[in-house]
């Protein structure tokens, strides 16, 4: 991996303030098309696909291929049969493939498990440190919430938990309440406490905090690496979001935006 002293020394210092007009990934992804090698970049759009997550799943379950959900792809591509299929990255790869061997018979619910999935499964897989250590708590983050919901609600665990590693078959075999799904998530007392609160808003606010504290906690001992710009560029997809639901570019119901948040929640 290189090493980046000077452009890594020459970023404005990021704080967790949701409600601040800071520059958006876009524009930070451009900067790295100039800085890092064609691999490294690879990894940096693993992070900023994520965002398009919603898109993704419309475009899968719509079978509609008009536009894109993803800018700089054409529709096309997504088809396994295009030229330009092998140059999408390998889970929208595994994405397609699945949806075209299910043809009409997926759900959009099953979509966004099969993305979530084939997501998490190249981040914990990927060769750059902290995609693996990232998606290991992002993971753990969505599972200990997932979880804990269907153990409110009395529901099965099994259908609502994305495999992929040891503390999804721990969350399996141990209620969320257990000493050993704490101790092995050092998330996991901060989400309990996060969701008890009332307020959604703050919810929210606070686990986005949580995440924004997992990244300074993964890069602890790195300095002038690529894990550091991956770092900053999540941090900057962690503000965008909240720029976009505190000055959205077109009026937003509050109700719709609740349930918008909700949905994201649950996939």
């Amino acid at each position: 991996m290189g090493v980046y002293y000077s452009f890594i020394a020459g970023l404005p210092d990021l704080e967790f303030n949701p409600e601040a007009d800071n520059g958006l990934s876009d524009h930070f992804m451009e900067k790295l098309e100039e800085q890092l090698s064609p691999e490294e970049m690879g990894f940096a759009r693993l992070l900023w696909l994520r965002k398009f997550q919603d898109e993704i799943i419309r475009f899968f379950s719509s079978g509609t291929t008009d536009s894109s959900p993803v800018p700089g792809i054409e529709a096309e591509a997504f088809h396994p049969e295009h030229e330009s299929f092998s140059d999408i990255p390998c889970y929208l790869q595994k994405l397609a493939a699945w949806r075209e061997r299910k043809k009409d018979t997926a759900s959009v619910m099953q979509t966004a498990q099969k993305l979530q999935f084939f997501y998490f499964e190249q981040l914990l897989n990927s060769e750059n440190r902290f995609l693996r250590h990232w998606g290991e708590t992002e993971i753990n983050r969505l599972n200990f919430l997932a979880a804990r919901r269907s153990e409110q609600l009395g529901a099965a665990k099994e259908k609502q938990l994305i495999a992929g590693n040891e503390y999804h078959d721990l969350l399996l075999e141990f209620p969320v309440t257990h000493k050993i799904t704490h101790t092995e998530f050092y998330g996991a007392n901060r989400l309990e406490a996060i969701s008890e609160k009332a307020n959604y808003l703050e919810r929210e606010m606070e686990t986005d905090r949580l995440r924004w504290d997992s990244i300074d906690e993964i890069n602890r001992f790195e300095y002038f690496t690529v894990d550091v710009i991956l770092g900053y560029l999540q941090k900057l997809l962690l503000l965008e979001r909240w720029q976009k639901i505190f000055n959205p570019s077109e009026p937003v119901a509050p109700v719709e935006m609740a349930e918008k948040l909700i949905q994201e929640k649950q996939l």
